[in-house]
């Protein structure tokens, strides 16, 4: 991945977490999801036009990625009411 494009999707990253940790009506929705016994997950897709490509395209990836947390991630989403570690209720 060239720097460029690091550094874009790294701005986006930061920007979305701003957006998502701020927003009180996101954080009731999200947890009233969870409480549900839903998992959430967001993927962003980074792509470019076959017809603007300087370079070849990256490929789709084939499996899902690795999950990957940290302490802090762990804080912060259980301080917004998501504890990942939590094992999700059945459907009913």
């Amino acid at each position: 991945m060239n720097a460029k494009l690091h550094q874009m999707l790294a701005d986006l990253r930061r920007a979305l977490y701003d957006a998502i940790s701020d927003s009180d009506d996101v954080h009731r929705s999200w947890r009233s999801l969870r409480d549900e016994g839903y998992l959430l997950s967001l993927t962003v897709d980074c792509r470019r036009d076959a017809e603007d490509a300087e370079e070849e395209p990256v490929p789709a990836l084939t499996s899902a990625p690795t999950f990957r947390i940290n302490g802090r991630d762990l804080s912060f989403l259980r301080s917004i009411g998501i504890d990942p570690t939590r094992r999700a209720r059945k459907k009913r």
